[in-house]
């Protein structure tokens, strides 16, 4: 009989693995994904262990994110919009709810907890302010004013979740690591100051700034204030010895303990100060409801664009600060793309329903760690406490003082701006230290729009200042340490190292711009002029890794242009992308009427430039046929008489161009000696194209080594153009040998001094270069 399948064969393997085994790098979208694959992932292995573990941790972090909640609320209704706390309360609350289980059983980070971004709410308060002020001022009542916040409050979540979304969809979320780290310093910055005088307004029921601040605390309200500054202090001391079980203690312990002084002396109630008023339940609202009963003044709600897309902006900055910070505490990668589409998807579907925006917390989402939440059934069991909370209404606000919730918002400021400015990668260098704290002032005095574009215009003149400081060109050489890979006649060698200062190379790299392509013009100029000023000279200006000449270089080049005319100077351009070729010849720099020439590689244009002073000092060929082999081992072996008598061992040949001296991996039976023209040595690249590592001209020695090492060619050899060439066989060398040891002798004098010199050749170059 067949046994029966049990429960835990129908587990997805991976669940039934041990715990320590990590969670899959990437998971699928939740879009994609079945609703029975993210429950099972969701439940995880079913002990009772692990079941309790999980269930304390979720409802630890539940606890500390509806204080949050009750926090925030109490933040963005105040004052005149007092009566709007318990819908805000309920928008918070829902928020995180939907946030919190649909991160929770999606996330590439398990687990996860997800919550309202600190940042965010800060920048929603200033969101509140701009759109109350003008409803407030027609004559408009608290109620009124309250509908166009939350109305604002939900377009913001709804815009928000959209650009999440967006920058996930399209794979761009890795785009936003790209933002300067002062400007996100600076807006964590401000949101940390603002979520300190939040707090303070809390308890005072006054909009703090430095020009209210007397009226704000007045003998009532500084108690209070105090007694929320020394819970903010207390714990973060504590916190930093003791861990995070620090803060839900201490936020419980101290309402319960200050409940019970202020019960002894009747104080325990709205009416007295001490409590928050107006949010007897977390209440229901839906958007579409409030749109469909009219009275909406949409002009308001549009001239808040800036303020909506600050909190869109802000949130971005927050989720990829969040991310990044579970990576490295967990030694995990994540998904970003992922991660942007769920939180933005997430924010779409609370939106409608008058829930607030809500994301993935790193503080919660370690605080699950810290608390024995290992799986994602943590996080997902948060999210129900939290919807317990909405479904039945509890009056959390009657429960918690004044003081803890201001003293809440106060830690949490000291927390943002402890991390921002004292233990950030910015304190390493004071100039983006300085600019956060620059951001972070103009933030707190001009709004964040103003801040964050002051921010990015620093940010990129830093840039430009620090980019200009670079050393454009990389290395600066002359023919006399530096040549082309071309073999020569020793009396052509001597010609051009006497000669190696009429070629300057420069070396270029990187993107020239204004900041620093005056620099690059006087430093090739300063160089042109210490030469001398003697026969033409050349520059060659090996631009193979420059990325881009913006207008400034391009001008400046021209005027290098105009400073080489006059003194006699040609610019040799080496490696230019056809692009740069364009805008050369549309500067003028390069034409058919211009003397300044454009090559495809470094190795053209130094051989170029060789070529022309050879040509102008008609170096070694005074008196001397092209075809004369004699004379040349008559130098070389110390008398014309055995000049004569090596001749006879070799083979005249006259090749037409494209001849194949000897093809790669064929035996090495002769030793070449190119009296005229030249040969190219070609060996096969990785790509199986062919590959020019080397020219010899007139004058040289081809073949040598591997006729005397016994090893099959290394490359092709091939004749470029009419070409003399003289053949020494094998048989004919053994038969030098036999008849003549002491010419033998020297002719192997003769081809080791042509190794030297191609030594000291390669040694010149390495050393130059090094």
């Amino acid at each position: 009989m067949r046994r029966r399948a049990s429960w835990r064969s129908l587990l997805p393997r991976h669940l039934l693995r041990s715990r320590v085994e990590p969670t899959p790098l990437l998971q699928p979208d939740p879009i994609h994904m079945p609703l029975s694959q993210r429950v099972h992932d969701a439940i995880g292995p079913l002990t009772a262990k692990s079941v309790g573990a999980n269930s304390v941790a979720g409802l630890v972090a539940s606890l500390v994110t509806i204080a949050y909640c009750v926090s925030f609320s109490a933040l963005l209704f105040q004052g005149d919009l007092r009566s709007g706390l318990a819908m805000g309360l309920w928008g918070l609350l829902v928020g995180s709810a939907i946030a919190g289980i649909y991160v929770s059983l999606t996330t590439s980070l398990p687990p996860a907890e997800a919550a309202p971004d600190n940042p965010a709410v800060a920048v929603l308060s200033v969101l509140a302010a701009t759109v109350s002020a003008p409803i407030l001022a027609a004559g408009g009542g608290a109620d009124r004013a309250v509908l166009h916040v939350l109305l604002a409050f939900s377009l913001a979540t709804l815009a928000t979740g959209a650009v999440l979304y967006l920058l996930g969809a399209f794979r761009l979320a890795q785009s936003v690591r790209f933002v300067p780290y002062p400007v996100i310093g600076g807006f964590l910055a401000a949101s940390g100051w603002f979520l300190i005088t939040g707090g303070i307004e809390v308890v005072t029921g006054r909009d703090l700034t430095f020009a209210t601040l007397d009226d704000a605390l007045t003998a009532a309200s500084a108690p209070k204030v105090l007694l929320g500054a020394s819970f903010a202090f207390t714990v973060f001391a504590l916190k930093q010895r003791l861990g995070s079980y620090v803060l839900p203690l201490a936020f419980f312990g101290g309402a319960v303990v200050l409940d019970l002084i202020l019960w002894s002396q009747g104080l325990m109630h709205a009416g007295s100060g001490w409590y928050i008023a107006g949010a007897a339940h977390p209440l229901p609202w839906v958007p579409a409801l409030a749109v469909a009963a009219g009275d909406v003044d949409w002009p308001v709600l549009f001239g808040a664009t800036a303020e909506i897309a600050a909190v869109a902006g802000v949130t971005v900055l927050a989720l990829l600060l969040d991310v990044t910070g579970l990576e490295v505490a967990r030694g995990r990668t994540a998904d970003l793309d992922h991660e942007f589409r769920i939180n933005g998807a997430a924010n779409v579907i609370a939106a409608p329903l008058g829930g607030l925006m809500g994301n993935l917390s790193m503080n919660g989402s370690r605080l699950l760690d810290e608390t024995g939440g290992a799986q994602r059934i943590s996080g997902a069991f948060a999210s129900l406490v939290i919807v317990l909370v909405v479904l039945t209404g509890i009056d959390l606000p009657a429960l918690i003082p004044a003081p803890i919730l201001a003293g809440l918002l106060i830690y949490l400021g000291i927390v943002v701006l402890t991390a921002v400015l004292l233990n950030s990668p910015s304190h390493r260098a004071w100039t983006d230290f300085a600019l956060a704290l620059l951001i972070m002032v103009a933030i707190v005095q001009f709004g964040y729009l103003t801040g964050v574009v002051l921010g990015f215009i620093a940010a990129c003149l830093m840039f430009a200042f620090s980019y200009s400081r670079v050393a454009v060109i990389r290395r600066h050489l002359t023919r006399a340490e530096f040549s082309s890979n071309v073999d020569r006649a020793p009396a052509a060698n001597h010609q051009l190292l006497e000669h190696g200062d009429r070629i300057h190379i420069f070396w270029l790299s990187g993107f020239i711009f204004f900041g620093s392509s005056n620099g690059v013009l006087e430093e090739i100029r300063d160089a042109l002029v210490s030469a001398g000023k003697q026969a033409r000279r050349f520059a060659v200006l090996d631009v193979a890794d420059v990325s881009g000449f913006d207008t400034s270089a391009m001008l400046s080049l021209v005027k290098l242009r105009n400073h080489c005319a006059e003194a006699g100077v040609t610019l040799v351009f080496a490696g230019a992308s056809p692009g740069l070729q364009a805008s050369l010849k549309h500067a003028g720099v390069l034409g058919a009427e211009e003397p300044h020439r454009s090559f495809a590689s470094r190795n053209d244009a130094i051989e170029w430039c060789e070529e022309k002073i050879l040509k102008a000092e008609a170096a070694g060929l005074s008196g001397e046929r092209a075809s004369d082999l004699t004379g040349w081992l008559t130098d070389e072996l110390g008398s014309e008489d055995r000049a004569r008598r090596m001749a006879s061992y070799f083979d005249r040949r006259e090749l037409p161009p494209g001849t194949a001296l000897y093809n790669q991996n064929s035996p090495s039976d002769t030793i070449d000696l190119v009296v005229a023209g030249s040969v190219a040595v070609v060996v096969k690249g990785e790509t199986g194209l062919p590959l020019l590592i080397r020219r010899m001209s007139r004058k040289t020695v081809v073949g040598e080594m591997g006729f005397f090492r016994g090893n099959p060619r290394r490359a092709t050899v091939s004749v470029e153009g009419e070409s003399l060439v003289y053949t020494l066989t094998r048989a004919s060398y053994d038969r030098l040998c036999a008849e003549d040891p002491a010419l033998a002798a020297a002719f192997l004098e003769f081809i080791v001094r042509a190794l030297a010199d191609r030594l000291e050749f390669a040694n010149r170059g390495i050393a130059a270069l090094s």
